[in-house]
């Protein structure tokens, strides 16, 4: 980046800052601390809602007389959580290309091709990778940290899920 703020002329294969997309505009990466940021925001913001959610679904089946206290404890939970991540984290990216963290944090998803918002596909692609790889036995977990911690020795700071779903994450 040059000290106005400007987009480097040529990038010669390294990292700058800057992307360019397949309109030939240029734009502007987040930085991984800011993405981390916004991701550790979600993180939060999103175990607040499924904590309470849980907790209205869990009194509901108990005042329900549920013999189980829960209305099937973990496969329940698990569902709660596949159902609210996709309504937290999808939903938002496809229309707005921005979570509440991200928001937060000053930056925001776009197709790499145009700079628009990323729409369904995408967002549901950028969302089910790491969820994906997470369900491998015994590494699942380590491959899902792998997925958001790629972008920082990208080029241009592209995580396995924003490859795959064809987004950069840029300054908003």
């Amino acid at each position: 980046m040059s000290d106005y703020n400007e987009p480097p002329t040529s990038d010669e294969g390294r990292r700058t800052g800057w992307a360019e997309l397949g309109t030939g505009e240029t734009v502007e990466l987040a930085r991984p601390a800011a993405r981390f940021g916004g991701r550790l925001l979600d993180i939060v913001i999103f175990g607040i809602i499924y904590v309470v959610v849980v907790i209205v679904i869990g009194g509901a089946s108990v005042d329900s007389g549920d013999s189980d206290g829960f209305g099937g404890g973990i496969l329940a939970a698990s569902l709660i959580g596949l159902v609210l991540g996709l309504a937290y984290e999808v939903v938002q990216i496809a229309v707005w290309g921005q979570t509440l963290g991200k928001r937060m944090t000053g930056i925001k998803v776009i197709n790499a091709a145009h700079g628009g918002v990323p729409g369904w596909g995408k967002a549901v692609g950028r969302w089910l990778i790491p969820g994906l790889v997470s369900l491998i036995p015994l590494v699942g977990w380590l491959l899902a940290i792998l997925c958001y911690v790629s972008l920082t020795w990208d080029r241009v700071y592209q995580g396995w899920h924003d490859k795959a779903a064809g987004t950069l994450v840029v300054r908003a």
